[in-house]
């Protein structure tokens, strides 16, 4: 068939977007909604005027408001410290709930401490960081405190605690390079626990991993916003019960405007997970010279130089203005979890010193708020007791679920790219997706994905052109790394876009069965297993929609091998379009075809006398093939019965030798097509004496059937 009949029989197809197809979803779960109310528990500290905890109190000591509410204890529980097993056994108090002495490893494990020790510090104060960390391991660490060094398993055991820490120390992690300086290990302190509690806290350990490995994948997300990193640390200790505390050494947090945001979702999550950071400033108290730094002085007897005097006050004000924004972050993150900033030390030690207070003994209480609306607002907790001579400590509240309408662009961002890390399905936007596999020119895999959602799903707002639909994609593909192999981030692909349709039509479109929007892209991944995953999200509601599978990219073969078969009922003449200068950094678009561009659609069902437009490519051929290459050898079937006349209408085949491939383009003829299932083949040239098949499953429909 010529170019003129194949450029003819292009022109036929629709240009429209939401594009004319019928599919069920038959293969989507159905959304389950659930009503009830969750327990909030949160910690309260009760100490008498000498700082000393007390123990003692009953429930009905105790009364709780929140935003000035009344609100009745569900739960209450004592959990002393960890070095006050002796005391509040004297004073008659069982440790677990009242009443229910639990011994058990689930209940040892719930009313343990997390302590969970990070460094964001200098290279030159890693030596301090790891004397104080030294020291608290040596003489803070107490039975029901389990320590976990820079992300590694939470342990009592000081001989693994030691080994973590010296491999901070020797350059094994991050630690200082040189130091000689050996570690006595005093195997006989190591905390003995019972083998039901070791079992317990290594499979928590387990799934704690797993979690930083993914919060790792996400390390450049997490350098435009360190606030997002806090938010999934968060998240990854939540698995682990009892309470969770963060030790953070570093030289500074700025607060940016983006941070404002979310700091908000920081601290409700911190509260729900119980959750507290204790950061220390590493930044060390400077005393700076009049006039400057020791190294740019001008000395006693250089001459006044009052511009240069003011240059030098300037960079101190920077300076001091700086260090104040750096600390502001730290504080915040402190204050907003519950937990205490220690910012102008130079002992590095003192934040342990905060942390053994704080940690001397507290009161869980727990309860359900009556309140159920969920408006974004600053749910205030205030606990009193019946002795007015004592103080008590505890969160100041928590922030409730803002409606999607009140959150900011960073917010929501946030919560999309945090969907990408559950496993459990969104089903507020029904969507189908389906994906493909192509080659570029040089050789290189490219995964083609498209989406398919139905008008009637998507909510639309009024405006004056019509209704127009606004929709997020994000499409993120995890290489699965062999053992040994250094894991690879993953591979993005995001993209927002709207459109809008006039009011009469959307109205149509959304009571057709056989209506539907679809949205492709393209993804260059390089060959092996991939866990793959595809968000939609609706920007006017914040439904969301989601896809999850585990794909294999092939690896690239010698010998004759095909693409994947695309069928789609919409193409595109783009060779009169102006031409643009490509871009290095842009891919190469593979569903382009010598002025042809197809459009890769999820719903692979067609009404009958809507022309099916079909691609796919033939790889490494004979040199000689490219001269005068072989034609499609094509076959269809009707529910496992053959079609004796294919109704080809037209064929284009497009020699690409540089590329290493032949690339196919016919068009479907669909008029005398009775309405079922259908399955169209392609034969490949035969490869070491052996032919292999490429095929598409479809469907034919007749008019508005669905």
């Amino acid at each position: 068939m010529s170019d003129a009949l194949w450029r003819g029989a292009r022109g036929l197809a629709s240009a429209a977007t939401l594009i004319g197809s019928a599919a069920t979803l038959s293969g989507q779960p159905a959304p389950v909604f659930q009503s009830e109310t969750a327990l909030f528990e949160f910690e309260v500290r009760v100490t008498d005027r000498r700082g000393q905890p007390v123990a003692g109190l009953s429930k009905d000591d105790f009364e709780l408001r929140e935003n000035g509410q009344p609100q009745a204890i569900a739960t209450f529980e004592f959990v002393p410290g960890p070095a006050a097993g002796e005391a509040t056994a004297s004073l008659g108090i069982a440790p677990g709930r009242l009443g229910q002495p639990g011994t058990d490893a689930a209940s040892e494990l719930r009313r343990s401490t997390f302590v969970y020790i990070a460094t964001r510090g200098r290279r030159q104060d890693q030596l301090q960081i790891f004397e104080a960390v030294r020291d608290f391991l040596d003489n803070d660490l107490q039975p029901g405190m389990l320590v976990s060094i820079q992300g590694s398993p939470f342990t009592s055991r000081r001989s693994e605690l030691y080994e973590r820490l010296e491999a901070m120390r020797t350059g094994g992690g991050n630690g200082v390079d040189g130091l000689v300086d050996t570690l006595a290990v005093d195997l006989s302190r190591d905390i003995a626990y019972s083998d039901a509690f070791e079992g317990l806290i290594e499979e928590t350990n387990e799934e704690f991993e797993e979690a930083l490995e993914e919060i790792a994948d996400r390390s450049a997300f997490y350098n435009r916003l360190r606030m997002y990193e806090y938010i999934d640390l968060i998240r990854a200790l939540s698995i682990y019960p009892g309470k969770k505390l963060v030790v953070l050494f570093a030289t500074g947090l700025p607060v940016e405007e983006d941070n404002l945001d979310i700091i908000k979702v920081l601290e409700d999550e911190a509260m729900k997970a119980r959750v507290r950071f204790y950061v220390s400033d590493v930044g060390r108290l400077a005393a700076t010279p009049p006039g400057g730094d020791a190294e740019v002085s001008l000395g006693p007897s250089a001459p006044a130089d009052v511009g240069l005097a003011q240059v030098f006050s300037q960079l101190e004000q920077g300076r001091i203005e700086l260090r104040q924004d750096n600390q502001d972050g730290l504080w915040e993150l402190a204050q907003r979890t519950g937990g205490k900033a220690v910012l102008n030390s130079n002992d590095f030690g003192e934040v342990f010193d905060v942390v053994k207070e704080e940690n001397s003994g507290y009161y869980l209480l727990g309860y359900y708020p009556e309140d159920r609306e969920q408006r974004g607002r600053l749910r205030r907790l205030r606990v009193r007791v019946n002795d007015s001579s004592l103080r008590i400590s505890h969160q100041r509240g928590y922030y409730e679920e803002r409606p999607f309408g009140q959150m900011s662009r960073t917010e929501r961002n946030l919560r999309m790219h945090q969907a990408l890390t559950f496993d459990t399905p969104y089903t507020d936007l029904p969507i189908l997706v389906d994906h493909e596999f192509f080659r570029d020119s040089n050789g290189g895999p490219t995964l083609i994905y498209s989406v398919g959602l139905h008008a009637r799903d998507i909510p639309t707002e009024t405006v004056k052109k019509g209704e127009t639909v606004k929709l997020t994609v994000i499409a993120q593909a995890v290489a699965q790394a062999s053992e040994g192999a250094r894991r690879q981030p993953p591979v993005l692909d995001e993209r927002r876009f709207a459109m809008t349709v006039d009011p009469a039509a959307m109205e149509r479109l959304s009571g057709d069965p056989a209506s539907w929007l679809h949205y492709g892209s393209q993804m260059p991944l390089a060959p092996g297993e991939y866990d793959w995953k595809v968000i939609v999200r609706d920007d006017l509601s914040g439904s969301l929609g989601s896809y999850h599978t585990r794909l294999r990219i092939p690896e690239l073969s010698a010998g004759t091998t095909g693409s994947s078969l695309l069928l789609t009922s919409r193409i595109d003449d783009v060779s009169r379009a102006k031409a643009r200068k490509p871009s290095r950094k842009a891919p190469e678009d593979v569903l382009l075809v010598d002025g042809s561009r197809f459009f890769a659609t999820a719903v692979k069902a067609f009404r009958r006398g809507t022309p099916i437009y079909l691609l796919y490519d033939v790889y490494h051929l004979g040199p000689a093939s490219y001269d005068d290459p072989p034609g499609p050898r094509l076959a269809l079937y009707r529910e496992r019965e053959s079609v004796p006349r294919l109704p080809v209408s037209s064929y284009q085949t497009v020699p690409q030798p540089e590329a290493h491939r032949v690339r196919h383009l016919a068009a479907l003829a669909t008029g005398d097509l009775r309405a079922g299932e259908y399955i169209l083949a392609a034969m490949l040239p035969p490869s070491s004496g052996e032919a292999g098949v490429i095929f598409q499953k479809f469907r034919i429909v007749d008019g508005d059937s669905p």
